[in-house]
């Protein structure tokens, strides 16, 4: 490339998807007449794959769109200027990272997603769909279900499934209220939902692969819901352990990284999940250094300024921006919250 790849601003990046939701995103986003829907991929090298692609869409729909054209074709440029070195060789041109801005408008459906050995086994992919949720905001009595209060057998899970009682499965299920700033770690194979009126940051590998218990309620029969492996192969993917009792691992404390007094900057997830992605969230009330290497930004409040090896931009809330690896180790000044979201550790 003729120039040194600069941070880039992200534009809102909808998604279509089987469930309803979106105004929270919208109205995180400044309002106005943009798109409309429940997701919006962030800093997406990532295309929705064609078997779920609507009529009429793209065929990359899903990969982000900057004012330099298609993110994935910026990084096929330079991948080592954009990705770094390490990653760039464990990935080539992936990033190994989706980040999405999600709005339930109602309850999702009892779902989980296969495991990186599941999917190398029988999806053709090297990735699975570990993922990670931090609250951005939640409307009163919102709740998220996760994993088995105990131990069930696929038998049991199965005879819910044929019948398709989504109030067997949230009974057997742990239901936790949700209010913002709450952070859920979620490993490929949990059962889980999130109800409506949540909207979280999610940080996940970069696949659309979900196994959904639940089907014919939003409209999808079981080819959908089995990602075409029938019942008895995508039965294996869900975890039937009961987790009453470990809750902690799922419900992660954040830990403190750096305090000064330009700020605070805090790890989001435990560390064994730096092998999916990563999420600090920095807090910024002067200056406040980010972690170097390709990040996706998320701005979650206030304003300030973004500087990097070469240049600065002025960022506030509801804005999102993708940093290449070249960039150097970006720094906020201002008062700013964000979170910044990195891929996995190679």
């Amino acid at each position: 490339m003729s120039s040194t790849p600069a941070p880039l601003f992200l534009a809102d990046n909808r998604i279509p998807v089987y469930y309803s939701g979106g105004e929270r995103i919208s109205e995180f986003r400044g309002g106005g007449d943009g798109p409309t829907g429940p997701e919006d991929w962030v800093g997406s090298l990532t295309a929705l794959p064609a078997a779920i692609l609507p009529p009429g869409y793209p065929p990359d729909t899903g990969v982000s769109r900057t004012g330099r054209g298609s993110l994935r074709d910026l990084v096929e440029a330079d991948p080592q200027a954009w990705l770094g070195e390490e990653l760039a060789a464990a990935h080539g041109t992936e990033s190994g990272l989706l980040v999405k801005l999600l709005d339930a408008g109602e309850r999702l459906p009892v779902h989980c997603h296969p495991t990186r050995d599941f999917a190398r086994a029988h999806l053709g992919s090297r990735f699975g769909k570990t993922e990670g949720w931090i609250v951005l905001a939640a409307a009163p009595g919102a709740q998220v279900w996760l994993g088995m209060r105990d131990r069930i057998t696929a038998g049991e899970l199965r005879s819910w499934i044929t019948a398709q009682d989504g109030a067997a499965m949230l009974a057997a299920m742990n239901r936790i209220p949700v209010t913002g700033g709450q952070v859920f770690y979620v490993p490929a194979g949990l059962p889980h939902a999130i109800g409506a009126g949540v909207m979280v940051t999610e940080l996940q590998e970069p696949t659309s692969f979900s196994v959904l218990a639940e089907h014919d309620a939003f409209g999808l029969g079981p080819e959908a819901a089995t990602l075409g492996l029938g019942w008895d192969l995508a039965l294996t993917c869900f975890d039937l352990n009961g987790y009453a009792d470990r809750l902690g691992e799922l419900m992660p404390a954040p830990r403190d990284l750096r305090s000064s007094s330009g700020g605070r900057l805090r790890s989001l997830f435990p560390a064994g999940a730096d092998a999916y992605f990563r999420a600090w969230q920095a807090e910024c009330t002067e200056e406040l250094a980010l972690p170097a290497g390709f990040a996706v930004l998320v701005v979650t409040g206030g304003a300030g300024t973004l500087v990097w090896n070469g240049g600065e931009t002025p960022i506030a809330r509801g804005q999102t921006l993708v940093v290449p690896a070249a960039a150097g180790p970006p720094r906020l000044r201002g008062t700013v919250r964000v979170i910044a979201c990195l891929p996995p550790e190679c």
